[in-house]
């Protein structure tokens, strides 16, 4: 597979219209690969403000030079066109790269310095929250196939921490971090005293206000007990924001990624418009409001093309159904590792007028059985402002879903033949009977080659042998005509780290292989994509 198919590339041959203004910008003696199959490889590129504006060789490209142009010698220097990420949680990724994170921690000593870390990071007075701790001590093995650091020898059961632990490195910083499974949550002292919660306040109904041994508070939380504290939690500090973002930036210029694909909030535009105006946005960011907002969106006057280069409308996030990690993604058969179970339906396909009827629909049944479907009602207005939808899918039931209502949709509207964009986001599990149908309909598989490095761990301990060979299948969803776009999903799940380094998803689409070369002939190897 070529990488035009994968990351959105903005390259130029030759010389802007203009031709006599010399360039601000020329690298020379550098090994370019320039993604054009008529000419590969290049060894020089001449910049003028974001545009690049001619490749070629060295000499032609440094006959370009004016008396101000800038020329840079790489020797012979890798280079290539930067990555285009299609899928990225910054808001959630700058949290865990200034806050905490806590995946492969499951002992108290690096519990304790991962804690003080994040303090040391932001300043007094905000929340140290999210963690996820726990997660490869689950597991027994992360994505890299090797036993989980730091495991207890003679452990009796999961590592389970204490507000002792954390009270003396976070005087001054709230704490409120949580289990990879939501299962229980840690607050230190001060964020026990903002609550309000002590030795002598009762378990709240359906939760545990956990006390050791002589009945002092552990700041262990359960249940509705974790709720009287994330009540007293303020909106990040729009500060702390700008803090977030810049990390994210400098993570993704460290691994060549020079545009983002984002689920955007308000307050996470407003951060990006004012690193924007103080110059200190490195990387394009492309925003996609969640569906269930287009009303609200669509009055503001966004439509298809509102923004500019840096900061640009590019679709409507929605969602069908779950996660596989929380058993939440819908399947037409039973999960194998809980046959009661076959997923769940998000609740923005909740039909209007019927709170909560589609979250307790059974596999069995469809959406079409609650008229008239919300999300169809809401594509029909994401349609009138020509912003595209973008929408999860993770089972093969939650994807028959989405390929019924698009299906639907496209031909209602004449779209299907059009340059449309519709994209299915995950794509993960498709049925066998399901993969013609994204050629046939033209549609975009939104991709995350990563969780293939990660989820092999127990994919076929959830769903089987047979349902995971329609699992990141992407050699039949290129086959069968779909436009692949790849993406990092960083931050990653409740129980792994997905980097916003392209390298490691461009790795597990073309080995199928953990990061330490597991399985030896790659999971399912006959849908391994080739770097071309």
């Amino acid at each position: 597979m070529r990488f035009a198919l994968v990351f959105t590339v903005f390259l130029a041959v030759g010389l802007d219209a203009q031709g006599a203004r010399p360039p601000e910008l020329v690298l020379t003696n550098e090994r370019i690969y320039t993604l054009d199959a008529a000419k590969p490889w290049a060894e020089a590129v001449a910049i003028s403000g974001s545009k690049i504006v001619a490749v070629g060789s060295s000499a032609a490209v440094t006959a370009l030079a004016g008396r101000v142009t800038r020329t840079i010698d790489l020797k012979g220097a890798f280079v290539s066109p930067g990555f285009n990420d299609a899928h990225v949680h910054i808001d959630s990724t700058g949290g865990l790269l200034v806050g905490v994170n806590l995946l492969e921690v499951h002992e108290a000593k690096a519990f304790a310095e991962a804690v003080k870390g994040a303090a040391s990071r932001l300043p007094p007075g905000s929340w140290i929250t999210r963690g996820d701790w726990g997660a490869y001590e689950q597991w027994n093995a992360g994505s890299a196939g090797a036993a989980a650091p730091g495991t207890r020898a003679g452990a009796s059961g999961p590592f389970t921490p204490s507000r002792d632990l954390v009270d003396a490195v976070t005087p001054n910083h709230p704490v409120f971090v949580q289990r990879f499974d939501r299962s229980m949550y840690l607050a230190n002292s001060l964020a026990l005293k903002l609550a309000g919660i002590t030795d002598n306040t009762p378990n709240p109904p359906n939760g545990e206000i956990h006390k050791d041994a002589k009945g002092r508070l552990s700041g262990i939380l359960k249940g509705s007990a974790a709720d009287l504290v994330r009540r007293v939690i303020p909106p990040v500090p729009f500060e702390q924001r700008l803090v977030q973002v810049r990390a994210v930036l400098k993570e993704a210029r460290e691994g060549g990624v020079t545009t983002m694909q984002d689920l955007t909030s308000a307050e996470q535009l407003r951060a990006y418009q004012e690193l924007q105006r103080r110059g200190e946005l490195t990387s394009r960011i492309m925003l996609r409001p969640t569906l269930d907002n287009v009303t609200h969106t669509a009055a503001l006057g966004i439509s298809s093309g509102f923004g500019d280069d840096w900061l640009r409308f590019i679709g409507y996030k929605a969602w069908v159904d779950g996660i596989m990690g929380s058993s939440g993604a819908m399947f037409f058969e039973p999960y194998t590792h809980d046959p009661k179970n076959k997923g769940l339906v998000r609740d923005i396909m909740n039909p209007e007028g019927q709170p909560g009827a589609a979250m307790n629909m059974s596999a069995s049944q469809h959406y079409t059985e609650f008229p008239p479907g919300n999300l169809e009602k809401l594509i029909e207005r994401a349609i009138t402002t020509g912003l595209p939808p973008h929408v999860h899918a993770i089972g093969d039931k939650g994807n028959r879903i989405i390929l019924d209502v698009f299906e639907k949709m496209l031909a209602k509207h004449k779209l299907t033949d059009a340059d449309h964009r519709w994209r299915v986001i995950h794509a993960q599990v498709v049925h066998p009977d399901d993969f013609a149908r994204f050629g046939k309909l033209r549609l975009v598989a939104e991709v995350n080659p990563y969780h293939v490095s990660d989820d092999m761990r127990w994919m076929e301990e959830r769903i089987g042998r047979d349902r995971s060979q329609g699992a990141y299948a992407f050699r039949k969803l290129k086959d069968a005509g779909a436009v692949l776009v790849f993406g990092s999903d960083s931050p990653g799940t409740n129980a792994a780290r997905y980097f916003l380094n392209p390298v490691y998803g461009l790795y597990a689409a073309v080995s199928r292989q953990t990061l330490a070369g597991e399985p030896k002939a790659g999971w399912f190897p006959d849908q391994r994509l080739l770097i071309e």
